[in-house]
């Protein structure tokens, strides 16, 4: 057992480079590749009653965020798309051509290539997108914002680059006061109390109006039980030691209890500007 899992790089790092190597390490680590059912997806997923494993509930995730789109058609942004399998779900509804990835990992976006071939795959930090103005007509962000640089000038983004009318849609975490101040990029830059607080901030960014439902239930807590019954299974089949085992639940444990609100989110671009409200997503000042 590597005790390298779940531990996280050294505190000197960027927050960038940071979440990079955590993820890098974690998301191809063979035990955790298991969980995920070699589906690349990493994420909690929906767990909707009768779902059998950890890729049938990120497969649920995924459509109940597709679920607030009236029509699957256009152009779509997959904003930190992990290793993929996010954007391989979506060329269920659109072709390729239709579907651009972006992530802040290289090596992350070799594996998107093979997972979702012949859509654009780009290097590139979702608070600070470099696209014109109303490229897409549809942004997806799967249980990624919580780590931006941040959230509100990823919204802000968001609605810049979306067409009138398009729609954000989002899964996100938010956590307590004091997992926000030791995780990065720390400094509460991403601190939201909740539901209410988190749909002023997309106003704030320019959105018409935001649908959002809390499914911390559905989503963290019940892939918290699951992954700790995997956990305990791999030590009773040998894979790993129940030194490793006390660990690694014990800092998955932390990790999720420190989630206070998990939010499922479709945020609308009104079909114009409104009023005071610049194409950059600001007001101007009085």
């Amino acid at each position: 057992m590597d005790d390298t899992r779940l531990s996280g790089a050294p505190a000197a790092a960027a927050p960038s480079a940071r979440i990079n190597q955590i993820y890098d390490q974690f998301m191809y680590d063979d035990l955790f590749r298991a969980y995920w059912g070699h589906s690349d997806f990493v994420n909690f997923g929906y767990w909707a009653p009768g779902t059998r494993d950890q890729q049938e509930a990120c497969e649920n995730l995924m459509e109940k965020l597709l679920a607030f789109l009236p029509e699957r058609t256009g152009t779509i942004l997959d904003a930190a798309c992990g290793k993929g399998a996010t954007t391989r779900h979506l060329l269920k509804y659109y072709a390729p051509e239709a579907v651009t990835g972006i992530n802040i990992s290289e090596k992350q976006l070799q594996t998107c290539a093979a997972n979702a071939p012949g859509c654009r795959f780009l290097l590139m930090n979702a608070a600070d997108l470099k696209f014109e103005d109303g490229t897409f007509d549809n942004i997806l962000c799967v249980e990624a914002a919580f780590h931006f640089d941040t959230r509100e000038r990823f919204l802000r983004q968001a609605w810049r680059v979306l067409k009138p009318g398009g729609r954000l849609l989002l899964s996100d975490s938010l956590f307590t006061r004091w997992w926000e101040r030791i995780k990065p990029p720390g400094r509460m830059l991403n601190y939201v109390e909740d539901a209410a607080a988190y749909r002023e901030l997309c106003q704030s960014a320019g959105f018409a109006e935001a649908e959002i439902v809390d499914a911390r239930e559905e989503c963290a807590s019940r892939f918290l039980r699951n992954c700790v019954r995997f956990l305990r299974s791999s030590c009773l089949a040998g894979a790993i030691d129940r030194d490793a085992l006390t660990k690694m639940s014990g800092r998955m444990s932390l990790y999720v209890l420190n989630i206070r609100h998990y939010l499922l989110v479709a945020a609308r671009k009104a079909a114009a500007p409104a009023p005071g409200v610049t194409e950059s997503g600001t007001r101007p000042s009085l």
